[in-house]
């Protein structure tokens, strides 16, 4: 409080142009000081009100000199100008840190890496997790088999615990998850199923955010496997799909491999619509259309590669971004030729702004905020 005593006394004397140089120093070396290391609101606001105060201490003084209204003038110009300064000062934006090499390699593409949710909150890294070994959390055994797949035992009967359960990959993360039921579910980067340890008698029902490819097994009770997403609900017996579903776009995307798929909008009654293999489904605003599509786009995220049709470069970036968990701005103009061709996910971040601006796709990368990566595409 005593520094701030000073310094609204420093803000006093600067208005009533009593400062002497080493008095104006102190107070530019203040501001220049909170410029880097900030200040809050509150602060900021207190020392306004008191500058404001002490000003008009000094001009209703009747001890002094009268002021002349030129004077006032200057004062309030001069007033106003500090605290204007002070507030581009404080929210100016650092200068840009362009990223070296080392840095952009040092980060390396996606690996495979999930985290359970369990219905208590606790959060399982299975990355901590080996083959073949198990975690006792409450009554119930989590245990990760030879290939991966998990299951769960009741700790006091020893049979299948059911509960449920749900997992995570975090951005720069894929996982393969075997359900009860035989279906190979495989997510995405910065995807979130929620899913039952084991199926009952009736329909199978697992509910999904993000992106998901489904390779569904049939029962032997011709039970009905259900994915819902945001505002959509799938029904399938048995089939090959990919489920597109991330929160920060405004569509929900269902592409049929193999099979066939029902697809609804929840909110709208009769909306169902019968996918044939090479079809999308396209839930937007309520509306629910398909149309024939490649699915060697739709896939590519399945077999390593990221795909550039010509049109869909700033949805590719996204795609990057969540791989390899960094920030991106897309400032490129929709009038430049777009990339059409592939590029593996498999590369260091360094090797993919190569391509990238190999492809003509310009790529600065600068390190922003708690030294994330951050890459403006232009």
């Amino acid at each position: 409080m005593n520094q701030m005593n000073e310094i609204y006394k420093l803000i006093s004397v600067f208005l009533n142009r009593k400062d002497t140089v080493q008095d104006r120093k102190e107070l530019l070396d203040w501001f220049e000081k909170q410029s880097e290391n900030g200040i809050s609101e509150t602060e900021f606001a207190d020392i306004q009100n008191n500058a404001k105060k002490s000003l008009i201490k000094e001009i209703q003084n009747p001890t002094r000199k009268i002021i002349q209204l030129r004077t006032v003038r200057y004062i309030t110009i001069a007033a106003s100008i500090l605290l204007i300064g002070f507030s581009i000062l404080q929210f100016w934006p650092k200068s840009e840190i362009l990223a070296t090499t080392a840095q952009l390699a040092s980060i390396p593409p996606g690996k495979e890496r999930a985290i359970i949710i369990l219905g208590n909150g606790k959060r399982i890294d299975l990355e901590h997790l080996s083959l073949n070994q198990s975690i006792q959390t409450g009554d119930v055994i989590i245990k990760k088999d030879g290939k991966g797949q998990i299951s769960y035992h009741d700790v006091k009967t020893g049979q299948t615990s059911i509960q449920k359960n749900s997992m995570y990959t975090p951005k720069g993360a894929t996982y393969d998850l075997t359900l009860s039921d035989g279906t190979l579910v495989t997510l995405n980067a910065d995807s979130k199923i929620s899913y039952p340890t084991s199926f009952d008698n009736g329909n199978r029902e697992v509910e999904l955010q993000g992106e998901a490819y489904f390779h569904v097994q049939k029962t032997t009770n011709k039970s009905k496997f259900i994915v819902k997403t945001r505002g959509q609900k799938i029904e399938v017996l048995g089939t090959r799909f990919n489920v597109n579903a991330y929160p920060e776009t405004d569509r929900t995307q269902t592409t049929l491999e193999e099979g066939s798929v029902v697809v609804s909008a929840q909110d709208v009654p009769q909306s169902n619509l019968y996918l044939k293999p090479n079809e999308q489904a396209t839930l937007q605003h309520g509306t629910l259309n398909s149309r024939h599509i490649d699915l060697d786009e739709v896939l590519s995220w399945k077999k390593g590669q990221f795909y550039f049709n010509g049109n869909n470069t700033e949805e590719v970036m996204q795609q990057i971004a969540r791989w390899y968990n960094i920030d991106i701005i897309y400032k490129r103009s929709k009038n430049k030729e777009q990339y059409t061709g592939t590029i593996p996910r498999n590369l260091s971040l360094n090797k993919l702004i190569e391509l990238l601006n190999f492809a003509d796709i310009n790529t600065k990368a600068l390190v922003g905020d708690n030294s994330r990566i951050k890459l403006i595409i232009t």
